[in-house]
């Protein structure tokens, strides 16, 4: 009886802080919209569910704007996206940065690095 309830707090113990293996992932609802600008979605707003391992981006778009004013803000997207990587991507007209999140419903909701 002892060695069971030891072998049971042990196994608490090192699953602790640590999603096990056998529990399921939970699906986040993330906020969609293809052009997000002034804190409100001009095209296409809706939600999607993630699935598991999943999450929720936020992607805000810059347009070169010439020399002297470099890039400037053009609008957000927001979507479910497999595995995001919160990373910039630097394209000739256009600089592309990625915020992910999985957290809570609608966590992507309205969120702009601009």
């Amino acid at each position: 009886m002892d060695k069971m309830f030891l072998l049971g707090l042990i196994l608490f113990c090192l699953l602790q802080g640590e999603e096990s293996k056998f529990a399921k992932k939970k699906e986040v609802l993330c906020s969609t919209c293809e052009r997000f600008k002034q804190g409100k979605c001009m095209k296409n707003e809706g939600t999607c569910i993630t699935k598991a391992k999943n999450g929720c981006r936020s992607q805000s778009v810059y347009e070169y704007a010439g020399n002297t004013t470099g890039f400037v803000f053009s609008h957000a997207k927001m979507e479910c996206v497999e595995k995001c990587e919160e990373k910039t991507v630097y394209l000739a007209w256009y600089r592309l940065i990625n915020a992910c999140c999985s957290d809570f419903n609608l966590c992507n909701l309205g969120y702009s690095l601009a």
